[in-house]
């Protein structure tokens, strides 16, 4: 891990830009056929982004070894092994009625809908990237882990959330018509995808 806090941040945060940019937006989902695979592909990024999260939450727990901090290596490791699992369901996940992957009409206003959870969910593994982070520093200063690894442990639980919300909205794409459902996205974060798909979309 970095010994400094800020520099590592601001490499988050670039790489969660790249994972951005390489979700396939709205075009990916259009095609009915190439569904499964713009989800497979969203599935694949976001899980391997949270295991190199994990890499670095592994690192800190080191450092924390290192600098006599057994009292708390039981509680990091939780929340490793929270972020493995979570990588895990989200790499492996299967549907049981996937409705979104049927041979039916999908609206264009739910593939963006579709299109902001995953945003969401690249946007939350920068969280828990800052959250990592913040712990990494206080393990550095020798301050007090607790309040990093409470945040950390909220933002994985609210990350399983969202991807549990994702995958109901797959089997049933009518939750997608939810505006309240729906996650919303930063002002930065909107997809061009959206703004080229055509008005009407055959699924």
């Amino acid at each position: 891990m970095t010994e400094n806090f800020v520099e590592f941040a601001k490499s988050q945060m670039g790489a969660v830009e790249r994972l951005l940019k390489g979700l396939p937006g709205i075009k990916g989902y259009i095609d009915k056929e190439l569904r499964r695979d713009a989800d497979k592909r969203v599935r694949d990024a976001i899980a391997a982004s949270l295991e190199q999260s994990k890499a670095a939450l592994t690192a800190a727990q080191s450092a924390l070894l290192k600098s006599g901090g057994l009292a708390k290596m039981a509680d990091v490791n939780e929340a490793i092994v929270a972020l493995q699992t979570l990588a895990d369901r989200i790499k492996s996940a299967s549907y049981g009625y996937a409705g979104f992957f049927d041979p039916v009409r999908i609206k264009e206003e739910q593939l963006d809908a579709l299109v902001r959870f995953d945003r969401s969910l690249a946007q939350k593994v920068g969280a828990v990237n800052e959250q990592i982070a913040a712990l990494a520093q206080a393990v550095k200063d020798r301050a007090d882990i607790g309040p990093a690894l409470d945040r950390l442990n909220q933002t994985i639980a609210e990350f399983n959330t969202l991807f549990s919300k994702r995958s109901q909205a797959i089997e049933a794409p009518g939750l997608l018509d939810d505006p309240n459902f729906v996650p919303s996205v930063d002002a930065g974060g909107e997809t061009p995808d959206t703004r080229n798909a055509s008005s009407s979309t055959d699924s």
